[in-house]
């Protein structure tokens, strides 16, 4: 009986599935992502921008702007909709890891009953038992590539809407006339700013129009 501990663990990281982040709520996965998209924003050169209709330019000349990605990222219609396509594919995929799991515990219950009763001789015991290894180590395999596929899919997203925002951005900065957008949330560098320099209601229409657009066509 040596495979007991061994599918035991099986059975039990059914429920302890690596999947954290399908198990986290939308708001948590934004905030996630949301730190990775401010450290986008931050590592690129500082954008320029313009304050609505509201002149913000100082004396040397220097106009400045910024946008609070918090409220951005839960406005964004392009990132909603990338939350809701990443959720669905880690439940697809977790299901997929859960039946197998299932599956390898309801074998192994058979064998025990089996064994037990007498029914299988050693030589079945050991051909069984060897399957049953063998399909646990698969189970584990499955397990961190299900994992690493999800953790792709959520880089390659999370650098698309970054990308969108930033090229945004940069054309919004240009049209407005403004020395630098400044990244302002609960990650940021920015501890206190004006709300006459706050961007983010105009930013967020402009790219949710953009975005329905692009969709239509």
């Amino acid at each position: 009986m040596k495979l007991t501990k061994v599918v035991a663990i099986a059975a039990i990281s059914t429920s302890l599935f690596m999947f954290q982040s399908c198990n986290q709520p939308v708001d948590g996965d934004a905030k996630s992502d949301n730190v990775e998209t401010q450290k986008s924003i931050e590592e690129i050169p500082v954008a320029q921008a313009d304050v609505a209709t509201q002149s913000t330019a100082t004396s040397s000349g220097i106009s400045i702007a910024y946008v609070n990605t918090d409220s951005l990222m839960t406005k964004y219609k392009f990132y909603q909709d990338a939350s809701m396509k990443i959720q669905a594919f880690e439940t697809k995929i977790q299901k997929k890891y859960e039946y197998k799991a299932r599956k390898l515990k309801e074998d192994y219950d058979n064998y025990i009953e089996q064994a037990k009763a007498g029914m299988l001789t050693l030589k079945q015991q050991q051909d069984t038992e060897a399957r049953l290894q063998k399909e646990q180590q698969g189970l584990m395999e499955m397990e961190q590539n299900l994992g690493q596929q999800s953790s792709m899919q959520r880089q390659a997203i999370s650098s698309e809407v970054t990308d969108t925002i930033i090229s945004f951005l940069n054309n919004y900065r240009l049209e407005k006339n403004y020395t630098l957008i400044l990244n302002y949330g609960s990650m940021s560098g920015l501890l206190s700013a004006d709300p006459k320099l706050d961007i983010t209601g105009d930013v967020v229409t402009r790219l949710n129009a953009k975005y329905d657009f692009e969709s239509r066509h």
